[in-house]
């Protein structure tokens, strides 16, 4: 199991709706293990904003769960979890959903944590 800063693996870690509406920025991540490259925008992370599902195996949400507890990551209030598409390698992107003022909100792409051991 690892845990890697959001900053090395992706090009853009920072959303906010009063910035980023319109356009739609993207931010590209690069897998650690194979270098794949996949995009992900703000609607993305909108979307799974408090997420409480995981597409993971109960036994893979369970090691993950751990390895959080153990490394005490608590600021982050959301998660995706995807499969890599090239080396199948199980991530979860985790970030902070906030919500301010009248018309913005936003994410803060925190870090991500990939299960090496599957």
């Amino acid at each position: 199991m690892r845990m890697i800063d959001a900053n090395i693996v992706f090009s853009k870690i920072s959303f906010q709706a009063d910035i980023d509406y319109h356009t739609y920025p993207r931010s590209i991540y690069e897998c650690p293990v194979c270098k794949n490259k996949l995009s992900f925008n703000m609607h993305d992370f909108d979307k799974y904003a408090l997420n409480t599902k995981s597409i993971f195996p109960l036994e893979e949400q369970e090691r993950i769960k751990k390895f959080a507890k153990k490394k005490d990551l608590k600021k982050s209030n959301s998660f995706i979890d995807f499969y890599c598409p090239q080396c199948n390698m199980p991530t979860r992107i985790y970030y902070l959903t906030w919500a301010g003022g009248r018309y913005t909100g936003g994410h803060e792409l925190e870090f991500i944590v990939i299960d090496c051991l599957t």
